[in-house]
């Protein structure tokens, strides 16, 4: 859904909002990032490398999703104060409204309680809840959303999709634990590790918001920030893929460490390289077709962002690969220092070259201040969790990976030779490319390929 949705909606939005309303929306949406950090406070992460390993234990449940709880509604509280006093600032004067809908979400974060289903992987119920409201999100804006001044009902859109479905998930948590708010010493004991996984989502925020931050401080240009938030999103459809990978896994590895971690480490390293296995060709081929995409997706007003979906979809390479050690290599494994360490190294890179190449270049000098920041953080990282990860093995899965990419870009050239339609090359490189990756991969005797099909095949024997 995550990767249907936004190709269903963005096509219609972005043509219908135009790039300075879409601009906006995305500029009040980055900034309001920043008082949804606070009110995270590191908990989703925490809580479900801790719960998962305590969840079979009800008793410590509760005790534990009581704490998380409470401290949730503190810093919430928190949150919404520096919110309103941030309202004041006279740059964000005309974007208050805006910001002020997508404070909604600060609360409605809270009561959503999604480490405690991410604890208890119950991925059917996310995926049903989320169908759901997704597509009254989708009825809405095809419904409501006829011009650009209506980009506050797109605006509703976008909270309703995201977290409308968390007062449900506050009722149905009795089902897993016993909510109980209080304010003890017994928080203390979580507020350290909190901190530095709190540190490295506020660093995080910096590489994945502030471009778009400063690209509109910058240059004072919604439509400039419009257009980057088109290439954007292309590239995120790609992102959340992955995402869900490592997102889906770490609970399980949490949960695997406290029994036996030899098995741990080989689900590990096993999602690493299946992340590796798909994002290389899939981010080369995306590139190769991004100005087909664009023309498709969002229409020939963002035509000019073609160089900066290219950037950003190498980039999709590293900072997918980056979420996997981050948080599934780190986290996972209590190295939550290495992983804030990691992320503040990018943060500062970010920043800096933000700094130097946004006046230059743009905002395809904000797309290339973000791969920078991530190959800083893939080397930091590589470095120190080396005793946690074969790197010899990612390596040689990247080479494998761009070995097969090799026949992904011959078939778009192949297609662009005898002039197909964009349609057409689109499909022909996407399927094409497809087949004959994996064909490669099999002539190279790739052994996640082979495990896959092996699976495949004693599922099949299973049913018949």
């Amino acid at each position: 859904m995550g990767v249907i949705i936004p190709l269903i909606t963005f096509p219609y939005s972005s043509r219908v909002l135009g790039p300075e309303a879409l601009g906006k929306v995305d500029y009040a949406q980055a900034n309001m990032t920043y008082f949804t950090l606070l009110q995270a406070f590191g908990i989703g992460g925490y809580a479900i490398r801790e719960g998962a390993r305590i969840r079979d234990d009800r008793k410590k449940m509760d005790e534990f999703a009581s704490d998380m709880l409470s401290i949730n509604l503190i810093t919430s509280a928190i949150a919404y104060i520096l919110f309103f006093a941030a309202l004041a600032i006279p740059k964000l004067a005309g974007y208050r409204t805006l910001m002020l809908l997508f404070s909604t979400t600060i609360i409605l974060s809270t009561i959503g309680v999604e480490w405690l289903y991410n604890i208890y992987e119950e991925y059917q119920y996310i995926t049903i809840r989320s169908f759901i409201f997704q597509i009254i999100s989708v009825v809405m804006l095809f419904t409501c959303v006829k011009s650009e001044d209506d980009y506050m009902i797109y605006a509703l859109t976008m909270v309703i999709s995201s977290v409308g479905s968390n007062i449900m998930n506050f009722i149905r948590a009795r089902k897993y634990v016993t909510f109980h708010f209080h304010v003890s010493r017994d928080l203390i004991q979580h507020i350290k590790p909190l901190t530095y996984i709190f540190l490295m989502d506020v660093a995080s925020s910096v590489y994945l918001v502030m471009d778009r931050s400063m690209l509109g401080y910058i240059t004072g240009d919604d439509g400039e920030v419009g257009l980057y938030a088109a290439a954007i999103k292309i590239a995120s459809v790609l992102t959340s893929f992955f995402t869900a990978i490592w997102s889906i896994m770490r609970p399980r590895i949490a949960y695997t460490l406290e029994r036996d971690r030899e098995q741990a480490n080989a689900l590990t390293e096993i999602t690493g390289r299946i992340i590796l296995m798909f994002n290389i060709p899939s981010s080369i081929g995306l590139c190769m077709l991004s100005r087909e995409v664009l023309l498709l997706i969002s229409g020939s007003e963002y035509g000019e962002v073609s160089l900066t979906l290219k950037i950003l979809l190498i980039n999709v390479i590293f900072a997918t690969f980056n979420g996997f050690l981050v948080n599934l290599v780190c986290i996972v494994n209590r190295r939550d220092k290495t992983a804030s360490h990691a992320v503040i190294i990018g943060a500062v890179v970010n920043v800096v070259l933000n700094t130097l190449f946004i006046y230059k270049l743009g905002k395809e000098g904000a797309a290339i201040a973000t791969v920078c920041s991530e190959v800083a953080i893939l080397i930091y990282t590589s470095v120190k969790c080396k005793d946690l990860i074969s790197i010899k093995k990612m390596v040689f899965q990247c080479l494998q990976g761009l070995m097969g990419t090799i026949s992904i870009c011959a078939i778009y050239f192949a297609c662009k030779y005898r002039h197909c339609h964009d349609v057409i090359t689109i499909c022909v490189t996407i399927i094409g490319g497809a087949i004959a990756y994996l064909f490669i991969m099999l002539l190279m005797k790739n052994d996640i390929l082979i495990m896959g099909i092996q699976k495949i095949r004693q599922k099949i024997k299973g049913v018949s």
